[in-house]
């Protein structure tokens, strides 16, 4: 079993963390804004770092392997967050449940289908399959150099596809951008050697500043903030300087803190905590908040507290179903929890 790296289990932790924040209703739009600029590059980066095509003998157990790790959870998540809605969330809507529609949901993951977060997760199997190929096949700087042009030409395709309203099955049109973050972090991690030198305490607050700084500006630039999942880029070139110095940041101050190993057990767990948060926890989690809010008004006075209060049970509703479920093949048998490898 291959060593797992302490700091980028932190990293994936901090990046579960971003995402909740990003779905939380009282984050603040500066503070959402900041978010955006690199959570779900992050998130595709750090699946990059540790992506290898090397221990696969072809194509076809590569695909299995990705299969059965993504694909397979997507399913399986869906249907147990599904459940749990139904039956448990809103049970008056069990009579009126439309089982067509949810298979559509299921099987195409389009803008139409769109069910919960975990689109995610299929725009990263499909990323990871175009990635095995441009690894495998484009040896030479020549065809790395048309890869990459090929690349941005198509994020910039996929917009418009976007923007036409052909919402394409499992979201295709995203999957140019995504690939790149993940191109990115195999290539951070294959020169790891070189690339240190830049990942110590002196450089994180310039990359912190440049994300930030660089980030803003396109957000003023483009009037909205960056949602890779509609497309909004804004100023691409901003949006990768943004992105890349956010993820700069992160790696740089795991790398330098003393490993935390109740943040790298989160990291460990980011599958879970991604397909739950949303649609179970933070559905309960914001409706107790609304209502201590509105009675402790001298403890929720901004919008950043009540932010930081509603993650905080968020994350600890996250971590019961890990632990009630601890044990045992969760949901329907994508891993078995409490394992070292999970």
């Amino acid at each position: 079993m291959q060593k797992r790296i302490g700091y980028i289990d932190m990293a994936k932790g901090l990046a579960i963390i971003l995402v909740i924040i990003g779905h939380i209703t009282f984050t603040p739009k500066t503070g959402r804004t900041i978010v955006y600029l690199f959570h779900i590059p992050l998130f595709l980066f750090l699946s990059g770092f540790t992506f290898s095509i090397d221990k696969y003998k072809n194509f076809r157990i590569f695909f299995w392997n990705k299969f059965k790790g993504i694909v397979v959870p997507f399913v399986l998540m869906n249907v147990f967050v599904f459940l749990v809605q139904l039956f448990i969330l809103y049970p008056d809507q069990v009579l009126s449940f439309n089982v067509i529609r949810f298979a559509k949901q299921l099987l195409f993951s389009d803008r139409l289908h769109i069910y919960f977060q975990l689109w995610f997760l299929n725009v990263l199997f499909l990323s990871e399959i175009v990635c095995y190929f441009i690894l495998k096949y484009a040896q030479e700087v020549k065809s790395q150099i048309a890869v990459a042009i090929g690349l941005i030409l198509l994020v910039f395709i996929g917009q418009k596809v976007y923007e036409a309203n052909w919402y394409l099955i499992w979201n295709w049109d995203l999957v140019p951008v995504s690939s790149i973050f993940v191109l990115l972090g195999f290539l951070t991690r294959k020169n790891i050697d070189v690339i240190e030198r830049f990942l110590t305490l002196k450089f994180l607050p310039i990359a912190i500043f440049i994300s930030i700084t660089i980030g803003l500006l396109n957000d003023k630039m483009s009037g909205f903030k960056v949602d890779l999942f509609y497309q909004q880029i804004g100023n691409h070139f901003l949006f990768y300087i943004a992105a890349i110095s956010g993820i700069w940041a992160t790696i740089t101050f795991f790398k330098v803190i003393p490993e935390v190993e109740w943040f790298k057990e989160i990291g460990r767990k980011t599958l879970i905590y991604y397909g739950v948060h949303s649609p179970i926890v933070l559905v309960l989690v914001e409706k107790l908040v609304t209502q201590l809010a509105s009675k402790y008004t001298g403890i929720f006075i901004n919008g950043y507290v009540t932010t930081a209060f509603t993650t905080f049970l968020t994350m600890i509703g996250c971590e019961i179903i890990v632990r009630i479920f601890k044990g045992t093949n969760f949901p329907f048998g994508i891993q078995v929890l409490g394992e070292k490898n999970e």
